[in-house]
């Protein structure tokens, strides 16, 4: 998992587990892509897994306690990096909820048609790389979004 240096840090937000507060933060993310340069269906896109990742802390690490604490930092990375093939957005959610199990973080069958649950999927969905460990008495959710040239790729035809 990426350290936790300042090096292309963008933002970093501390956030108490109030539902309220996700607008703020879905707003401040979705402007964040935009500098990025991701295009606008991807920054909706991103926005709704972020959101959904801090529903998730919310509803099951603090078990819908509020005033608990949330950190988001959100990183631009250039491509400079062994391992890194591309630029991209990441986002490091830290909570001090209960540990779930890896296994656990299954979104329900998709085929059941009820309200709720798909937030895992959404998330799986749209990022490019996640990955969840314990440290300590903390969570860390990892949540990357390449930064793809879509912009080149869709001028470069012939005209």
């Amino acid at each position: 998992m990426a350290s936790e240096e300042n090096e292309g840090l963008v933002l970093k937000l501390e956030l108490h587990s109030d539902p309220e507060l996700l607008c703020v933060v879905r707003g401040a993310v979705q402007q964040l892509a935009e500098v990025a340069g991701l295009p606008e269906a991807e920054c909706r896109s991103v926005t709704l897994a972020v959101d959904e990742a801090l529903t998730n802390i919310i509803r099951h690490a603090y078990q819908g306690q509020r005033g608990r604490p949330i950190q988001l930092s959100c990183r631009c990375l250039g491509p400079a990096a062994p391992g890194r093939p591309q630029a991209q957005l990441e986002f490091v959610l830290v909570d001090r909820g209960r540990g779930v199990d890896p296994a656990e973080l299954r979104g329900r069958p998709l085929d059941e048609v009820r309200p709720g649950g798909l937030g895992t999927h959404f998330i799986r969905e749209i990022m490019d790389e996640i990955e969840y460990e314990r440290r300590g008495d903390c969570n860390w959710l990892r949540l990357v979004k390449y930064l793809t040239k879509q912009k080149s790729s869709e001028t470069s035809g012939g005209g």
